[in-house]
């Protein structure tokens, strides 16, 4: 009787003791997953972060070439969307600076 009641927890432990090992090792790989969600997250944020600079910028450079043609062909329409063009180009890199900067917990991320 004590050696099959012996056997019963033996086998008991092994059940749980495994169970509790397949919840540990499948939680650790989890864990993998979820930081190569953050990192795949990281670097799409920087990359818009980046794309919506050379935006503005383009968008800033073009304004600028549009006023000048329309200065040189005496256009007010040109030389007023050009203007536009580069406002708009300007607030694109305000906005970008301001959300990269404004949370120094993303900032410290992205960096």
């Amino acid at each position: 009787m004590k050696n099959t009641t012996l056997v019963i927890g033996i086998i008991i432990a092994l059940i749980i003791g495994s169970g509790i090992g397949f919840s540990l090792g499948k939680g650790s790989s989890k864990n993998t997953s979820d930081e190569k969600k953050l990192q795949d997250s990281i670097s799409m944020m920087k990359e818009q972060s980046l794309s919506i600079q050379k935006m503005g910028e383009m968008m800033i450079s073009s304004g600028v070439i549009m006023q000048e043609a329309g200065m040189k062909y005496k256009d007010d329409e040109i030389i007023a969307n050009g203007k536009d063009l580069e406002a708009i180009g300007n607030k694109y890199i305000k906005e970008n600076t301001k959300s990269t900067e404004k949370d120094s917990s993303m900032k410290e991320v992205m960096n």
